[in-house]
């Protein structure tokens, strides 16, 4: 994905706002643009993964899990979507190290 689709994206989420068209459901368009948003910041939040956890498997699984999340998060809300996923992010590797070191103490 190149710069112009990015900025396209951004276009796109002002124009459903100022219209008051978003559909609390989400239509396919909804999960084409949540995919498209997602999938810009990917490396990004697997590195974020990476760098928290120490492996390969568990940042791929962790970043899964934040797509879940970011499938049902309310997006219309989201003024950033970036800074929304990579909080996510960190939160979930947190509690991940937080539950691998409790397991590995009991």
């Amino acid at each position: 994905m190149g710069p112009g689709a990015a900025g396209s994206l951004g276009q796109g989420a002002a124009t459903v706002a100022d219209t008051g068209a978003a559909d609390e459901s989400g239509g396919p368009e909804d999960l084409e643009q949540a995919a498209a948003v997602f999938a810009g910041v990917r490396p990004r939040l697997f590195g974020i993964a990476y760098r928290m956890l120490g492996s390969v498997t568990e940042a791929e699984d962790l970043v899964q899990d934040v797509w879940l999340r970011w499938q049902t998060a309310d997006r219309a809300t989201v003024s950033n979507p970036a800074a929304f996923l990579a909080t996510a992010t960190t939160r979930l590797a947190i509690n991940a190290g937080q539950s691998a070191r409790v397991r590995r103490e009991t």
